[in-house]
Protein backbone atom coordinates (compact mmCIF):
# COMPACT_ATOMS: atom_id res chain seq x y z
CA UNK A 1 0.00 0.00 0.00
CA UNK A 2 1.17 3.54 -0.71
CA UNK A 3 0.41 6.91 0.89
CA UNK A 4 1.41 10.44 -0.11
CA UNK A 5 2.68 12.76 2.62
CA UNK A 6 0.63 15.93 2.98
CA UNK A 7 1.63 19.34 4.39
CA UNK A 8 0.35 18.54 7.88
CA UNK A 9 2.80 15.62 8.16
CA UNK A 10 5.81 17.43 6.72
CA UNK A 11 8.85 16.74 8.92
CA UNK A 12 7.20 13.94 10.92
CA UNK A 13 9.18 10.77 11.74
CA UNK A 14 8.56 7.84 9.41
CA UNK A 15 7.62 5.49 12.23
CA UNK A 16 4.93 7.89 13.45
CA UNK A 17 3.43 8.04 9.95
CA UNK A 18 3.34 4.25 9.80
CA UNK A 19 1.84 4.14 13.29
CA UNK A 20 -0.94 6.49 12.17
CA UNK A 21 -1.62 4.26 9.16
CA UNK A 22 -1.42 1.02 11.17
CA UNK A 23 -3.36 2.42 14.11
CA UNK A 24 -4.05 -0.96 15.68
CA UNK A 25 -0.46 -2.19 15.47
CA UNK A 26 1.86 -2.20 18.47
CA UNK A 27 5.29 -0.61 18.83
CA UNK A 28 7.17 -3.89 18.32
CA UNK A 29 5.31 -4.61 15.07
CA UNK A 30 6.01 -1.10 13.71
CA UNK A 31 9.72 -1.30 14.51
CA UNK A 32 9.93 -4.77 12.94
CA UNK A 33 8.57 -3.33 9.68
CA UNK A 34 11.55 -0.96 9.55
CA UNK A 35 14.13 -3.57 10.61
CA UNK A 36 12.95 -5.93 7.89
CA UNK A 37 12.88 -3.11 5.27
CA UNK A 38 9.15 -3.40 4.69
CA UNK A 39 8.79 0.38 4.76
CA UNK A 40 10.18 2.51 1.93
CA UNK A 41 9.97 6.19 1.05
CA UNK A 42 10.06 7.02 -2.64
CA UNK A 43 11.20 3.45 -3.24
CA UNK A 44 14.22 3.69 -0.90
CA UNK A 45 14.92 1.99 2.43
CA UNK A 46 14.45 4.15 5.52
CA UNK A 47 14.95 3.84 9.25
CA UNK A 48 12.28 4.61 11.83
CA UNK A 49 13.78 7.99 12.81
CA UNK A 50 13.98 9.36 9.24
CA UNK A 51 11.66 12.29 8.62
CA UNK A 52 9.36 12.60 5.62
CA UNK A 53 8.42 15.70 3.64
CA UNK A 54 5.42 16.85 1.68
CA UNK A 55 4.94 14.86 -1.51
CA UNK A 56 6.96 11.84 -0.39
CA UNK A 57 5.48 8.44 -1.24
CA UNK A 58 5.59 6.03 1.71
CA UNK A 59 5.11 2.36 0.92
CA UNK A 60 4.32 -0.42 3.41
CA UNK A 61 5.00 -3.95 2.20
CA UNK A 62 3.16 -5.88 4.92
CA UNK A 63 -0.22 -7.05 6.04
CA UNK A 64 -1.20 -4.37 8.56
CA UNK A 65 -3.88 -6.62 9.97
CA UNK A 66 -1.12 -8.83 11.45
CA UNK A 67 -1.68 -9.92 15.03
CA UNK A 68 -1.29 -7.13 17.59
CA UNK A 69 -1.24 -7.47 21.37
CA UNK A 70 -4.54 -8.75 22.70
CA UNK A 71 -5.94 -6.44 25.37
CA UNK A 72 -8.74 -8.08 27.30
CA UNK A 73 -10.32 -4.91 28.63
CA UNK A 74 -12.72 -2.87 26.50
CA UNK A 75 -12.05 0.73 25.44
CA UNK A 76 -14.51 2.18 27.99
CA UNK A 77 -12.74 0.26 30.78
CA UNK A 78 -9.34 1.47 29.59
CA UNK A 79 -10.58 5.05 29.31
CA UNK A 80 -11.86 4.94 32.88
CA UNK A 81 -8.38 3.91 34.04
CA UNK A 82 -6.83 6.63 31.87
CA UNK A 83 -9.13 9.26 33.44
CA UNK A 84 -7.89 8.23 36.88
CA UNK A 85 -4.32 9.01 35.76
CA UNK A 86 -5.10 12.43 34.21
CA UNK A 87 -3.86 15.34 36.34
CA UNK A 88 -4.29 18.20 33.81
CA UNK A 89 -6.25 18.71 30.62
CA UNK A 90 -7.02 21.50 28.15
CA UNK A 91 -8.02 21.70 24.47
CA UNK A 92 -4.51 20.92 23.19
CA UNK A 93 -3.14 18.24 25.49
CA UNK A 94 -3.51 16.36 28.74
CA UNK A 95 -1.02 15.11 31.30
CA UNK A 96 -1.05 11.91 33.32
CA UNK A 97 0.79 10.85 36.44
CA UNK A 98 2.34 7.69 35.00
CA UNK A 99 2.85 4.98 37.59
CA UNK A 100 6.22 3.26 37.92
CA UNK A 101 6.25 -0.03 36.03
CA UNK A 102 3.95 1.10 33.20
CA UNK A 103 5.79 1.30 29.87
CA UNK A 104 5.07 4.23 27.57
CA UNK A 105 5.17 2.07 24.42
CA UNK A 106 4.83 -1.64 23.84
CA UNK A 107 7.94 -3.80 23.87
CA UNK A 108 8.75 -7.47 23.92
CA UNK A 109 6.53 -9.38 26.30
CA UNK A 110 4.28 -6.40 27.11
CA UNK A 111 0.54 -6.26 26.48
CA UNK A 112 -0.25 -2.95 28.16
CA UNK A 113 1.32 0.51 27.94
CA UNK A 114 0.42 4.21 27.94
CA UNK A 115 -0.26 4.03 24.19
CA UNK A 116 -2.85 1.31 24.86
CA UNK A 117 -4.68 3.64 27.22
CA UNK A 118 -4.58 6.79 25.10
CA UNK A 119 -5.98 4.91 22.09
CA UNK A 120 -9.08 4.39 24.22
CA UNK A 121 -9.73 8.17 24.48
CA UNK A 122 -13.05 8.47 22.59
CA UNK A 123 -13.06 10.44 19.32
CA UNK A 124 -9.58 11.81 19.94
CA UNK A 125 -6.35 11.44 17.95
CA UNK A 126 -3.83 11.29 20.82
CA UNK A 127 -0.05 11.43 20.36
CA UNK A 128 2.90 10.85 22.66
CA UNK A 129 5.30 13.80 22.51
CA UNK A 130 7.99 12.64 24.94
CA UNK A 131 8.95 9.56 26.94
CA UNK A 132 9.60 8.33 30.45
CA UNK A 133 11.42 5.11 31.26
CA UNK A 134 9.13 2.27 32.27
CA UNK A 135 10.28 2.41 35.91
CA UNK A 136 10.14 6.23 36.16
CA UNK A 137 6.88 7.69 37.47
CA UNK A 138 5.43 11.14 36.98
CA UNK A 139 4.18 13.76 34.51
CA UNK A 140 3.75 12.56 30.94
CA UNK A 141 2.22 14.78 28.23
CA UNK A 142 -0.11 13.54 25.50
CA UNK A 143 -1.11 15.82 22.62
CA UNK A 144 -4.61 16.04 21.17
CA UNK A 145 -4.19 15.94 17.40
CA UNK A 146 -1.27 16.40 15.00
CA UNK A 147 -1.08 20.19 15.28
CA UNK A 148 -0.75 20.14 19.07
CA UNK A 149 1.76 17.28 18.81
CA UNK A 150 3.97 19.29 16.44
CA UNK A 151 3.86 22.35 18.70
CA UNK A 152 4.75 20.42 21.85
CA UNK A 153 7.47 18.44 20.08
CA UNK A 154 9.03 21.70 18.90
CA UNK A 155 8.89 23.17 22.41
CA UNK A 156 10.70 20.10 23.76
CA UNK A 157 13.34 20.38 21.00
CA UNK A 158 13.92 24.05 21.79
CA UNK A 159 14.17 23.26 25.53
CA UNK A 160 11.20 25.54 26.26
CA UNK A 161 9.49 22.99 28.49
CA UNK A 162 11.18 22.92 31.88
CA UNK A 163 11.34 19.50 33.58
CA UNK A 164 11.87 18.92 37.28
CA UNK A 165 12.48 15.46 38.72
CA UNK A 166 12.76 14.21 42.28
CA UNK A 167 15.06 11.33 43.17
CA UNK A 168 16.19 9.60 46.33
CA UNK A 169 19.83 8.65 45.99
CA UNK A 170 22.14 6.35 47.90
CA UNK A 171 24.38 8.72 49.84
CA UNK A 172 24.65 12.19 51.31
CA UNK A 173 24.68 15.16 48.91
CA UNK A 174 25.19 18.48 50.73
CA UNK A 175 25.70 21.05 47.97
CA UNK A 176 23.86 22.04 44.80
CA UNK A 177 25.64 22.10 41.48
CA UNK A 178 25.61 21.57 37.72
CA UNK A 179 26.78 18.48 35.84
CA UNK A 180 27.95 19.28 32.31
CA UNK A 181 29.53 16.47 30.32
CA UNK A 182 29.01 13.91 27.57
CA UNK A 183 27.24 10.56 27.56
CA UNK A 184 28.01 7.60 25.32
CA UNK A 185 26.73 4.03 25.12
CA UNK A 186 29.31 1.47 26.22
CA UNK A 187 29.90 -2.12 25.17
CA UNK A 188 27.71 -3.19 28.11
CA UNK A 189 24.73 -1.46 26.42
CA UNK A 190 24.58 1.06 29.28
CA UNK A 191 25.15 4.81 29.03
CA UNK A 192 28.33 6.20 30.59
CA UNK A 193 30.04 9.54 31.15
CA UNK A 194 32.57 9.98 28.33
CA UNK A 195 34.96 12.49 26.79
CA UNK A 196 32.79 12.67 23.67
CA UNK A 197 29.28 11.77 22.63
CA UNK A 198 26.02 13.54 23.44
CA UNK A 199 26.12 16.70 25.55
CA UNK A 200 24.30 16.22 28.86
CA UNK A 201 23.55 18.97 31.40
CA UNK A 202 21.77 18.55 34.74
CA UNK A 203 21.20 20.94 37.64
CA UNK A 204 20.92 19.20 41.01
CA UNK A 205 19.99 20.39 44.49
CA UNK A 206 19.63 18.45 47.75
CA UNK A 207 16.20 18.96 49.31
CA UNK A 208 16.33 16.82 52.45
CA UNK A 209 17.99 13.87 54.10
CA UNK A 210 16.02 10.62 54.08
CA UNK A 211 17.82 8.45 56.59
CA UNK A 212 21.23 7.73 55.08
CA UNK A 213 19.96 8.85 51.68
CA UNK A 214 19.23 12.21 50.04
CA UNK A 215 16.23 13.51 48.15
CA UNK A 216 17.44 15.52 45.17
CA UNK A 217 15.77 17.97 42.83
CA UNK A 218 17.07 17.31 39.32
CA UNK A 219 16.56 19.65 36.36
CA UNK A 220 17.81 18.26 33.04
CA UNK A 221 18.61 20.79 30.33
CA UNK A 222 19.14 18.04 27.76
CA UNK A 223 17.15 14.87 27.19
CA UNK A 224 19.70 12.09 26.88
CA UNK A 225 18.89 8.46 27.49
CA UNK A 226 19.21 7.60 31.22
CA UNK A 227 20.81 11.02 31.77
CA UNK A 228 19.71 11.53 35.36
CA UNK A 229 20.43 7.95 36.36
CA UNK A 230 23.97 8.08 34.95
CA UNK A 231 24.72 11.53 36.36
CA UNK A 232 23.71 10.44 39.85
CA UNK A 233 25.61 7.15 39.67
CA UNK A 234 28.82 8.28 37.96
CA UNK A 235 29.19 11.99 38.70
CA UNK A 236 27.66 12.26 42.16
CA UNK A 237 28.66 8.70 43.15
CA UNK A 238 25.16 8.43 44.59
CA UNK A 239 23.07 6.09 42.40
CA UNK A 240 19.29 6.31 42.54
CA UNK A 241 17.65 3.81 44.88
CA UNK A 242 16.05 0.90 43.07
CA UNK A 243 18.03 1.49 39.87
CA UNK A 244 18.77 -2.06 38.75
CA UNK A 245 20.84 -0.83 35.80
CA UNK A 246 23.17 1.76 37.37
CA UNK A 247 23.10 0.93 41.09
CA UNK A 248 25.20 -2.09 42.03
CA UNK A 249 23.14 -2.50 45.20
CA UNK A 250 19.62 -1.31 44.22
CA UNK A 251 18.02 -2.61 47.48
CA UNK A 252 14.49 -1.71 46.38
CA UNK A 253 12.09 -3.15 43.80
CA UNK A 254 10.93 0.25 42.54
CA UNK A 255 12.98 3.09 41.10
CA UNK A 256 13.05 6.27 43.18
CA UNK A 257 12.93 8.67 40.22
CA UNK A 258 9.81 10.78 39.68
CA UNK A 259 9.01 13.36 36.97
CA UNK A 260 7.57 15.83 39.45
CA UNK A 261 6.87 18.96 37.43
CA UNK A 262 6.60 20.34 33.88
CA UNK A 263 6.47 24.06 33.12
CA UNK A 264 4.92 24.75 29.70
CA UNK A 265 4.81 28.48 28.99
CA UNK A 266 2.43 29.74 31.75
CA UNK A 267 1.17 26.27 32.72
CA UNK A 268 2.72 24.36 35.62
CA UNK A 269 1.81 20.70 36.07
CA UNK A 270 2.86 18.70 39.11
CA UNK A 271 2.44 15.00 39.86
CA UNK A 272 1.94 13.68 43.37
CA UNK A 273 4.74 11.48 44.68
CA UNK A 274 4.07 7.75 44.28
CA UNK A 275 3.42 5.57 47.30
CA UNK A 276 6.92 4.07 47.50
CA UNK A 277 8.41 7.59 47.72
CA UNK A 278 5.98 8.65 50.42
CA UNK A 279 6.61 5.53 52.50
CA UNK A 280 10.36 6.00 52.27
CA UNK A 281 10.10 9.59 53.49
CA UNK A 282 7.67 8.75 56.29
CA UNK A 283 9.72 5.79 57.53
CA UNK A 284 13.04 7.63 57.47
CA UNK A 285 12.52 11.16 58.75
CA UNK A 286 15.33 13.67 59.11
Amino acid sequence: MEYTITDENDGVRADRIVKNICSDAGYVFIQKLFRTHKVKVNGKKVVASDRVKTGDKIQIFANISEKVPNVRESSPQLFEKLKNMIIFENDDFFAINKPAGLAVQLGTGLTMCVETFIKAYPDMDCHLVHRLDKDTSGVLLIAKGQQAARKLTQLFRENKIQKTYLAIVDGKIKKAGVINNFLEKGNDEKMHVATKGQKAITNYKPLKSVGYNTMLELKPHTGRKHQLRVHCAEELKAPILGDKKYNKNPQHNKLFLHAYKLQIEDIEITAELPEHFQKMIENQPD
